[in-house]
């Protein structure tokens, strides 16, 4: 018999806690580059990719900026940052969107990839993943304010 839980472990409740925290700021920096790409203000932006998931905020970056841009360097280090969002989600979702649970007298499990249960994430593994989101995170939103990306959405301003 399989029964539902939460980890025992408050370390794990914490950098679980930790890692959708991270995310959450990867959706609202993917709904800022939709802003940038789009030329929206913070207000409609936010409003237009209201309730939007994160592969529908990539999907969407990927369409405005191959139609705004073009083929050029920035739009392929987008592409490169997009993908690393991509895998970086769909790890964190293996963690936010599974079953955790245990069997009557046995030790915690998540329900994995395939519908296998394995044990438990270890609290380095989470924290690592919270690490790359971040990073993904300050990536994206430097490129989008100060890098080439955005090098590339002032001059198809001017046009």
């Amino acid at each position: 018999m399989i029964l539902f839980s939460v980890p025992e472990d408050k370390n794990v409740q914490a950098a679980l806690g930790v890692l959708v925290i991270r995310h959450g700021h990867l959706e609202y920096t993917l709904r800022m580059t939709i802003k940038s790409l789009c030329a929206l203000s913070i207000q409609d932006a936010l409003i237009d990719t209201n309730k939007k998931t994160a592969k529908t905020l990539r999907e969407r970056i990927k369409k405005e900026a191959k139609n705004r841009l073009g083929k050029c360097a920035a739009l392929q280090k987008l592409l490169k940052l997009l993908e690393r969002s991509w895998k970086a989600s769909d790890e964190r979702n293996l963690y936010c969107h599974i079953v955790w649970a245990y069997e009557l007298d046995g030790p915690e499990q998540i329900l994995g990839k395939n519908f296998i249960w394995r044990p438990l994430p270890t609290v380095p593994e989470l924290e690592k993943l919270a690490n790359e989101i971040e990073s993904i995170t300050e990536e994206l939103n430097e490129e989008r304010l100060h890098g080439p990306l955005s090098e590339a959405i002032q001059k198809t301003n001017k046009r």
